[in-house]
C-alpha cells in the first residue's frame, strides 16, 4: 500500500447521483453540462461554478448519501470525507461548501456537504505499459467498466505533486496518493471512491 497509486473510478458510477438537482442562480442550466463534463476531465472550475445550494427531486426523497456523490455530475461529498481531504494536498483545487434542501427548498437535509474542485493534472499515465482503457476522442482515455486492479500503469511523475489529480490522458476518473489512498482505506472510504490500485512503472 505505500507506494500503490489509486484510480478513483465514482464518476462513471451513476448510481451515486444524490437526487437532487442544482440551484445556483449564478450558473444557467444551459452551461451546467458545460461545466460538468469539465469537471468529468478533472478540470479545476472557478468556485462559482460548482454546486453551492441543491434541491431535492420531488417524489424522490434522499434518505442517506454516500461518502462521495454527484448533484448534476459534480462530485461531492460529506464530511466524513471531507475531513480526509483537508489533511492532504489537493492543489490549486479544494471543498466548498454545499447546502442541500429538501424538496419544498427550505428544509435543510443534515450535512454538512461540500462539492469538491479538481486542482491539479500530472502527465503520470503510462498507456503502452496499460490496459483496462478505452480510447475516447482527441486521443484520450477512460476506464473501461471492467477494468480491474494493476491494469493502469503510471510513471513515477504519479508521487510528485498533489495528493488527488487527473491526468492529461484521461477524459474520466482521478488518482489518488498512496498517502491518501492509506487514509481512506483506514477511514473506510475506498469502497466509496472506487480505488482501484495501479502499478508505478519506470519512465
Amino acid at each position: 500500500m505505500s507506494d500503490t497509486v489509486n484510480l478513483s473510478v465514482a464518476l462513471q458510477k451513476v448510481h451515486i447521483t444524490s437526487g437532487c438537482q442544482m440551484e445556483d442562480r449564478v450558473v444557467p442550466s444551459s452551461e451546467r453540462s458545460q461545466n460538468a463534463m469539465a469537471h468529468l476531465c478533472c478540470q479545476m472550475l472557478a468556485p462559482e461554478l460548482l454546486p453551492q445550494r441543491a434541491i431535492e427531486d420531488r417524489g424522490r426523497p434522499v434518505r442517506s448519501l454516500p461518502a462521495l456523490f454527484m448533484v448534476n455530475g459534480f462530485l461531492c461529498v460529506t464530511d466524513k470525507a471531507a475531513q480526509v481531504l483537508r489533511d492532504h494536498d489537493l492543489g490549486k483545487g479544494g471543498l466548498y461548501n454545499l447546502e442541500l434542501f429538501r424538496s419544498d427548498g427550505q428544509t435543510p437535509i443534515t450535512g454538512p456537504f461540500w462539492a469538491l474542485n479538481f486542482g491539479e493534472k500530472k502527465s503520470a499515465l503510462n498507456l503502452a505499459e496499460s490496459k483496462g482503457l478505452e480510447h475516447s476522442p482527441q486521443d484520450r482515455f477512460s476506464p473501461s467498466l471492467l477494468i480491474q486492479p494493476d491494469d493502469v500503469a503510471v510513471t513515477a511523475a504519479a508521487l510528485q505533486g498533489a495528493d488527488l489529480w487527473g491526468d492529461e490522458k484521461l477524459v474520466s476518473g482521478f488518482f489518488v496518493s498512496p498517502k491518501l489512498a492509506k487514509a481512506l482505506f483506514k477511514a473506510k472510504l475506498d469502497k466509496a471512491f472506487y480505488l482501484v490500485s495501479c502499478r508505478v512503472v519506470p519512465e
